[in-house]
């Protein structure tokens, strides 16, 4: 896995840290998060047709749900809203291929592994409507995505490492209800085909908090990535379509 994403989330928690305004709060939790879709994988830059895409469960064995910290800070500024937040997670498993995987022939079992990291940091606008605070915005996704595949009985690998940085539409909603505060938080993008690489991402994030004494809370979440993208790479071709999903809890601590 390479260093960007971990990176990321490091230099978005201490700038927030330190460059509020009018407060500012951090959540240190755990999540369970599990991977579900498939991927594909062909040699050469001519794309990866359908019939090669790969079940990520019955392929490669993966999809059980892994545990990870999740850190989650934020930076409410009077005018906006800043936000970052991060997991990651590894997961390894054994499968046997459904279709050929690069070099590797259909019917081959494999052993499989998944680091996945995600970074995200939004920046929304606040709009009073009643009892709900609406704020749209803009957010980046930054997915560390490394996926290797090693065949049992000889020893040759394939492998998808990728970084991605994803700007999203982005749309927050917040509000107090009979002592329990909801934020639900949304982003999504569609890029346009270029060179055949394209993209498409939707991130959905739901929260409950609830206050313990003045300034610590406990709160409850849900998160939902749906990252679909293909492209080139080292003169392959790579297919991602994935779900990642999985539920968060843990403290807040509000400055």
């Amino acid at each position: 896995m390479k260093n960007p994403a971990l990176l990321c989330i490091c230099l978005v928690l201490c700038a927030f840290a330190g460059g509020c305004s009018v407060g500012a709060s951090a959540q240190l939790g755990y999540t369970q998060m599990a991977v579900s879709g498939d991927l594909g994988l062909t040699t050469g830059a001519l794309g990866v047709p359908s019939s090669a895409h790969q079940d990520i469960e019955s392929a490669f064995g993966l999809g059980d749900p892994q545990g990870s910290p999740y850190v989650r800070a934020q930076t409410d500024l009077g005018f906006a809203v800043l936000t970052g937040s991060g997991f990651l997670f590894s997961e390894k498993g054994t499968g046997r291929l459904d279709a050929d995987f690069g070099g590797i022939s259909a019917g081959t079992p494999v052993e499989s592994s998944l680091d996945f990291a995600n970074a995200k940091v939004s920046m929304s606008f606040d709009f009073g409507i009643g009892p709900v605070k609406v704020s749209p915005g803009l957010a980046v996704d930054v997915f560390d995505v490394n996926f290797r595949a090693r065949e049992t009985s000889f020893g040759n690998t394939e492998e998808v490492d990728q970084v991605l940085f994803v700007p999203l539409l982005f749309l927050r909603a917040e509000a107090d209800l009979a002592g329990v505060k909801g934020i639900a938080e949304v982003g999504y993008l569609k890029t346009p085909e270029v060179d055949n690489a394209e993209a498409e991402v939707l991130d959905l994030e739901l929260l409950a908090e609830v206050q313990v004494v003045s300034n610590l809370s406990a709160f409850v979440g849900y998160r939902l990535i749906d990252l679909q993208g293909k492209g080139d790479s080292d003169g392959d071709s790579f297919d991602i379509d994935l779900q990642v999903s999985g539920w968060m809890i843990g403290g807040v601590l509000r400055f």
